[in-house]
């Protein structure tokens, strides 16, 4: 009988012992996979689709490409842009002292029209230059009329927009409109910046403004796209503006640079990241990381192009293009590997 009441008290103490054991931390996995990650993305064979992508967190998003017509900063640059991707005629030109009633109808010859570079610096910018300052939160514009050409015949009358900013307050950036055969200015809009978003936009098609941004500016590096980009057409030797696919980065402190033929993927580390000069240009990744073979019939990616993204939260992250088909053979789906360096 003792030996089995010895036996119990052991086995009780054992049990005790074990629950008074020091819990160990559940560990936590690292926010970014280790190692060479691969993410593929649809735009479409018609490149219907934008595609936004955050490294850090791996988080994608999508939506269809063309929503706006004109966007709003929220910074105090006041940069106005464009969408002039959605048409190779998308551009704006403008006429000092104006008034709506004077401009019904115009001889598209006789004016120097201009788009978005899409590198995104306001001096390159359609709209550069529309206010004569902005302190204490006011921005005062010149007296200027703006002409936008949509682009497509088929808009009917909203091929051709007059435009005239009357100023920013604040968050609230305020302008009036009309299609071009109107005598009078037909919509007069407040529209209020969000400091979630880059930017706010409006679309003159629905007469309103539009969401643009699936993700808060915080959160995503990379958007795939469609922008318009002048070009050298090596056949002519000139350069023309082009309709393009391509990466744009977020404006808000994700920087690039582009290691073309300068050292193997493999090979690329923190410490070489760390000494590189990084570019704000939107369009560093841009679209010449595939190229069109007529030998082939189809997009092949340039293998030498490799990139690296200093993301706002001070990641290092290293990429390279894989591949513009899916497996069916259908073009509009990049798909590119990438590491965080450590």
């Amino acid at each position: 009988m003792k030996l089995g009441k010895i036996y119990i008290s052991l086995i009780l103490l054992v049990i005790s012992l074990a629950g008074c054991e020091k819990e160990e931390p559940l560990y936590t996995a690292p926010e970014v996979p280790i190692g060479t990650q691969s993410t593929s993305f649809f735009m479409g064979e018609n490149y219907e689709n934008q595609l936004w992508f955050e490294f850090s967190t791996q988080k994608t998003a999508s939506n269809p490409f063309g929503l706006w017509d004109i966007g709003f900063s929220m910074n105090e640059t006041n940069k106005i842009i464009i969408n002039s991707g959605k048409h190779s005629a998308f551009n704006v030109t403008s006429i000092d002292n104006v008034d709506f009633k004077d401009l019904t109808s115009i001889d598209i010859s006789k004016f120097q029209w201009r788009f978005d570079n899409p590198n995104g610096h306001v001096d390159s910018l359609a709209f550069s230059g529309w206010c004569k300052n902005y302190s204490l939160g006011k921005a005062e514009p010149f007296n200027r009329l703006y002409i936008i050409n949509r682009g497509a015949d088929s808009l009917g009358n909203k091929k051709f927009i007059k435009l005239k900013m009357m100023g920013r307050e604040g968050n609230s950036y305020h302008f009036k409109w009309a299609v071009l055969s109107d005598t009078a200015a037909t919509h007069d809009v407040y529209i209020q910046t969000n400091n979630n978003y880059n930017y706010c936009y409006y679309n003159f098609g629905i007469e309103k403004e539009v969401q643009n941004e699936p993700l808060n500016r915080d959160n995503w590096d990379l958007m795939i796209t469609t922008y318009k980009q002048v070009v050298k057409e090596e056949t002519l030797g000139q350069t023309m503006p082009y309709i393009l696919r391509g990466v744009l980065t977020n404006p808000n402190k994700v920087k690039v640079i582009e290691l073309n033929n300068k050292i193997p993927f493999d090979q690329i580390d923190l410490t070489y990241a760390k000494a590189l000069v990084f570019s704000n240009y939107l369009n560093e990744i841009g679209y010449d990381w595939k190229t069109w073979s007529l030998s082939a019939n189809k997009y092949a990616i340039n293998q030498n192009k490799v990139f690296i993204i200093l993301d706002a939260k001070g990641n290092y992250f290293k990429m390279r293009f894989v591949d513009f088909y899916n497996d069916l053979g259908e073009k509009g789906y990049p798909k590119i590997a990438w590491e965080l360096l450590k």
